[in-house]
């Protein structure tokens, strides 16, 4: 998850295998005890007992050691204490036959409106997959990675420290709340992404409420395709065969391959960013193959071939 970086530079305590962690000794233990070494050694040279100067720097020295033993000591019960506390909150996914319910929501998991009221023989030959309940940690009905505890431990992460809420989608430069925003004229406004290839080609693709722009590497589409119809229209099919072209503006980034690679790329992109507008739309669009990368490549040129499918002529003498 994009919430979960570990702090650089931190280094935990080496366990020696029978007892407690072993630290090496902290700078500020050395300065507490290096005031009182000297002072001890000022009066034992005024005395002119140096066995006692010995004696009482060490008597320091051990009394400082004592006290950062016991100061770290203390703190790793509390964090003990602590990281107990927030295990209890952990618990299992699972499945509610009596409520036909689980005890987590997931965000990817969708359904199309409707859907439980179509009849079996309606509907797509099954093809065999097997769904699998999800059955691990659950922290606030958020299904989170094994081993971790909430909040997390500042020492080791970096904010946020807490998942976000349930249902919310994460990561892929979400907000908290799970949506993209997008500042226009000091404002920020909602959008859909999604992301295409095409043989070599990809792009990316923003969908935002408007009057039906279309926009590619900050130029018009017709433009950029060199006002290529088959092209545009190939990018913006799925928009417009739902008719809604005219409901949303379209930005797209590409790079790689070429333009009917690019358009391809776009057109994908903006079926998967019109999912994230819609789920309903899914299955005429995957009805289509809007939503299928297209798999076919340039095939490469054969060893001793002019050409991928071009031959040398064959001579018999």
């Amino acid at each position: 998850m994009a919430f979960l970086t570990p702090v650089s530079g931190f280094s935990p305590g080496v366990s020696s295998g029978r007892g407690a962690a072993v630290t090496p000794l902290s700078a500020s233990t050395v300065q507490r005890a290096a005031p009182v070494a000297a002072a001890a050694g000022q009066e034992s040279r005024g005395s002119g007992l140096p066995s006692i100067t010995g004696a009482a720097a060490a008597a320091a020295l051990l009394a400082a050691l004592g006290a950062a033993r016991r100061t770290r000591r203390q703190a790793g019960s509390r964090r003990e204490v602590d990281i107990s506390r927030r295990a209890e909150n952990i618990e299992m996914g699972g499945w509610d036959a009596e409520t036909q319910t689980t005890n987590y929501v997931n965000p990817w998991q969708q359904r199309v409106e409707g859907d439980m009221d179509i009849p079996m023989d309606a509907k797509p030959v099954k093809t065999g997959w097997k769904f699998h309940r999800y059955s691990g940690p659950v922290y606030k009905k958020v299904p989170v990675a094994e081993g971790l505890t909430f909040p997390l431990d500042p020492e080791l992460y970096y904010p946020p420290l807490e998942p976000p809420a349930p249902g919310a989608k994460w990561g892929d430069g979400r907000s908290p709340d799970g949506n993209w925003y997008m500042d226009i004229d000091g404002k920020q406004v909602q959008y859909w992404q999604g992301v295409g290839k095409r043989k070599t080609a990809c792009a990316i693709v923003r969908l935002v409420k408007g009057p039906g722009q279309f926009l590619v590497n900050g130029r018009e589409a017709i433009e950029f395709f060199q006002n290529y119809p088959i092209w545009w229209l190939k990018a913006c099919e799925p928009l417009a065969a739902l008719s809604q072209k005219n409901e949303y503006d379209i930005l797209a980034k590409t790079f790689g391959g070429g333009l009917s690679g690019q358009a391809g790329a776009v057109r994908l992109a903006l079926a998967r960013a019109m999912q994230e507008c819609n789920y309903n739309w899914r299955p005429l669009m995957k009805k289509a193959k809007y939503l299928t990368r297209d798999w076919r490549m340039v095939r490469d040129k054969m060893t001793g071939q002019p050409k991928a499918r071009k031959k040398t002529p064959y001579h018999k003498r």
